[in-house]
């Protein structure tokens, strides 16, 4: 299989993402092609690349964010033969419970709930784009597939990596997520605010 590797970027990339893109370059089951691209906002860049994949003849696309490592290889999943694979990610959520969840998701009527079942391969309503597994199939069927949709008052209602699979499934393409290939997350908290998240006293915090 042709699978075009994109690392979208604002100028920096976290180490171990550029160590596992070396290690998926030398994975010998399929021919690879690595770019970088830095344009903005993250939804042209993402509508960009869905481009060069159908331009360039590629059979898969797997985007990494450039803080979005995954632990194990991703190209392992092409052999499941499916169109939308997400490896989840661990999120942090500093207004609810839990406080940090995988961005594998389900809509329950008025939200987006964490799927319950954290084990192997599940079928999900939508996953982040933060490491994802994209077949051609799906991307030559689709107008648009990555953009931010607003209410009245232009209050985002759904991100581009959700409303993506939101339109997928419309279309009957299924989603997943792979529980035995999440990613690390490397971002920046305020630990206060972690926990306060999960419930320990500031007491607590003076030892």
């Amino acid at each position: 299989m042709r699978v075009l590797i994109s690392v979208p970027n604002t100028g920096s990339i976290h180490k171990l993402v550029n160590l596992t893109v070396l290690r998926l370059l030398q994975d010998k089951r399929h021919s690879t092609t690595y770019i970088q691209p830095t344009w903005r906002p993250y939804e042209h860049s993402m509508n960009r690349i869905a481009l060069d994949v159908i331009k360039g003849g590629f059979d898969y696309w797997l985007n990494i964010d450039s803080d979005n490592p995954p632990v194990n290889n991703p190209l392992d999943l092409i052999e499941y033969d499916l169109d939308i694979i997400g490896l989840p990610t661990p999120v942090w959520n500093d207004q609810g419970t839990p406080p940090i969840y995988f961005n594998a998701m389900d809509w329950h009527g008025d939200g987006w709930l964490p799927h319950r079942d954290t084990e192997g391969l599940q079928e999900v309503d939508a996953v982040g784009t933060g490491c994802i597994l994209i077949s051609r199939k799906t991307l030559l069927l689709m107008s648009k597939p990555f953009e931010r949709t607003t209410d009245p008052a232009g209050i985002v209602e759904f991100g581009p990596d959700f409303n993506f699979c939101r339109k997928a499934r419309a279309m009957n393409f299924k989603v997943w997520a792979h529980f035995d290939y999440p990613c690390q997350h490397f971002n920046t908290v305020d630990l206060l605010a972690v926990s306060q998240a999960i419930g320990v006293s500031a007491e607590a915090c003076h030892g």
